[in-house]
């Protein structure tokens, strides 16, 4: 079974998910790899190219979790 603590779903257009389908099979040479790995790998490698962007973005979403953790507590 799958643990959720680690997992999320996402739903996707078929266009995209066709897509996701063909790139699997080419992005790794000798080895088709899951769509799973696929999308890993596309987001890291995205990532990777906005040089530390996504930092300033991941911490405010980070203290708006943790603000409204505390606002619960609180109630």
């Amino acid at each position: 079974m799958t643990d959720i603590s680690k997992y999320k779903n996402v739903s996707l257009p078929k266009e995209t998910y066709n897509k996701i389908d063909a790139i699997r099979k080419v992005i790794v040479p000798e080895m088709t790899i899951s769509r799973s790995q696929t999308i890993t790998l596309l987001v890291n490698e995205k990532t990777k190219s906005l040089n530390g962007k996504l930092s300033s973005t991941i911490r405010k979403k980070k203290r708006s979790r943790n603000a409204n953790r505390i606002t619960r507590i609180n109630q």
